[in-house]
Formats: structure tokens, sequence, C-alpha cells
């Protein structure tokens, strides 16, 4: 099921359905609305067209993001032009428990709600992101250390290692066309749950969408929709 609601709309049924003024993050990045005046927000009748639970599907969609114990996945990101960052932030936040999901992305104009079983949740999110093909660059792994290094005599070394921590981070610099952010937080009160899993995406121009994951090493891997799909549900443990 789906539901597309201006942002005021949507900050209305939001807070009306929930009991909460906060959006989740990402969403709450996005404008609250146009009203301004309390005459203009009367003109809406935001009261007599959404009552709270009117739509018990909406309030169960709703409800499920406001909770504190369950899996959640963000995505915010920008896209760019050769002008530089776009007006067009990329907004979408992703609940799941059991085999229900919600999730919930701030265009430009609208908010949309999207209910659906956990399993579609990551689609969704990554549908958000929008349409790139896979990166055609081999995948790259070096140590964190030796890509950010501040200390510009040791990129000078023309160790095999040193060059490759070079090209890497040189890949890093190219040009993109977006590049956002995905945290997978599991079931937070569970006191077994992994921690909040972070990856980052870039959309290269001319070339592709690789997925970026930090830790000890650097990975950059060229990934395709689905595999982005699919690791996603992966990271937040839904089966």
């Amino acid at each position: 099921m789906k539901w597309v609601f201006t942002p005021d709309e949507f900050t209305y049924v939001w807070s009306v359905e929930t009991g909460l003024d906060r959006r989740p993050y990402p969403i709450n990045m996005a404008h609250r609305g146009t009203v301004r005046s309390e005459n203009d927000w009367d003109k809406l009748k935001l009261a007599e067209r959404f009552p709270r639970n009117a739509d018990p599907d909406l309030t169960g969609a709703l409800t499920l993001c406001a909770r504190g114990d369950v899996t959640t996945i963000t995505v915010s990101g920008d896209r760019y032009v050769r002008d530089g960052r776009t007006d067009e932030p990329i907004l979408a936040f992703g609940a799941t428990h059991l085999v229900w999901g919600t999730v919930i992305v701030a265009g430009p104009c609208d908010v949309t709600v999207i209910a659906c079983h956990a399993r579609k949740v990551a689609q969704h999110l990554v549908a958000a992101m929008g349409s790139a093909p896979p990166g055609r660059l081999a995948p790259m792994r070096e140590p964190r250390e030796a890509v950010l290094h501040a200390d510009p005599h040791l990129w000078q070394q023309q160790s095999d290692a040193a060059l490759r921590a070079a090209t890497f981070r040189e890949t890093l610099h190219r040009p993109i066309d977006a590049r956002g952010f995905i945290t997978v937080t599991v079931a937070p009160q569970d006191p077994m749950s992994p921690p909040t899993r972070h990856r980052t995406w870039l959309d290269f121009t001319d070339d592709g969408r690789y997925l970026l994951t930090t830790t000890t090493d650097l990975t950059l891997a060229p990934v395709t929709t689905p595999a982005l799909a699919t690791h996603l549900t992966r990271l937040a443990a839904i089966r």
C-alpha cells in the first residue's frame, strides 16, 4: 500500500498518528511544509481530512516507524550536476519488525509512505537513490590509514602498496552524480544485536555505482541495484 502526502499533510498525519512532533531521521531534514500563517493552516482542513486512525493501515505503518525497538535503515544523500550539488536531497527511512515493513521517502514536493513486507523495504530504499548501472572498475581494498593518511611524503613512496593507495585515493575524488550514506540498525533494544553498520554509495560520473565500506580497510566495489538491496536486507537481518 502507498500513500502520498504534501509536506504539510505528512507533518500533520505523522504527529496525529504517532503522537510525536519529530519525524524520523533523515525525513526530519526535509521541509516540514509551506504553510506559514494560522489562516492558511485552517484552509487545509487537515483535522477533517486526516482524523486519527481513519485508515488503520496507515496508522500501523507510521506507528511501526515510531517504535524504538524496530530495525531501521536510513538513506541520505545528494545529487550533483556540473555546477555542484542540487537542491533535491535523497531522504528515505525504512523500518521493519518480523514480516512488516514501512518506507518513507521525502521528495522535493511530497512525502510517500509505503507499507510492504519486510523483505521489500531495501528494494524501495534503493529505488529512492535513483537508478545507476554498476561501476566498471574492479573492486579495490586497501588499509584505511594508507588511503586517508595526511602525510604527503608517504604518498610519494613508490612501493606497490603506496601506489595502490594513491589510485584508491584518486578514485574517491572523481566527479560524482550522487553520493550518500546508509545506516542499518538492527533491533536496538536487543543486547545481542550488532552495532549500527554504515555504508557509503557513490555514483561516479560516466561510470556507475559503487559501495564503500569502511573498517580497518576501505573497500570500494561496483554494485548492481538488486545486489545493493540484497546486501542491505542481509545487514538488517531480514528473513
